[in-house]
């Protein structure tokens, strides 16, 4: 009898199947392979992964954080300078000045309509809103005593979405040509 395993006895005679026209073959024997690193007593290779490669990488990525961080101090650190005094109140008790609003409404593609508010009477163009604004005005300079705004009274204009820049533009001109020294601008309403 054979001792080694991976080779069949070639005493016994493998089993024949018969086919149709075809030549004889032999029945399907199990196979028990063994690779050549067994057959010549080899163990396994020791394998390890390269280190230095990984630990370049790991300091890479140390360096970006470190160099990429926003390192801001919390609130609380945050020293304040609080006003000194008595708390005494101001003798200066003047209410606070009542703005003049003036309404950009978009109208169409191009154009815009204007409208002061608090007033009845729209004007057409920003030339007639440049002679109401100085209707407005109350200056004992310039004999302008019929208004209700001095020249430093804040005038708010207040474009609505989709009203053109160009617009917005003329409306300060028109108060500026109005002599108001205190314009200002509101976001945008939707």
């Amino acid at each position: 009898m054979n001792t080694r395993q991976d080779q069949p006895d070639p005493k016994i005679a493998a089993p024949r199947i018969m086919g149709t026209g075809a030549a004889p073959r032999m029945a399907d024997q199990t196979v028990h392979h063994r690779s050549a690193r067994k057959r010549h007593g080899r163990d396994k290779p020791n394998m390890q992964p390269n280190l230095s490669a990984m630990i370049d990488v790991i300091f890479l990525l140390l360096i970006y954080f470190v160099v990429t961080a926003n390192f801001t101090p919390d609130e609380g650190v945050l020293t304040a300078k609080l006003p000194q005094g008595t708390g005494s109140p101001t003798q200066d008790m003047t209410p606070p000045q009542r703005p003049l609003n003036i309404v950009l409404i978009p109208a169409g593609e191009t154009e815009c309509r204007i409208r002061i508010e608090g007033y009845p009477q729209a004007p057409t163009g920003f030339t007639e809103l440049a002679s109401l604004l100085t209707q407005l005005q109350y200056d004992p300079d310039r004999g302008l005593r019929s208004g209700a705004f001095k020249p430093d009274s804040p005038v708010v204009i207040k474009p609505e979405a989709g009203v053109r820049w160009q617009h917005v533009t003329n409306a300060f001109n028109a108060a500026v040509r109005a002599r108001y020294t205190n314009i200002n601008f509101a976001q945008v309403s939707r």
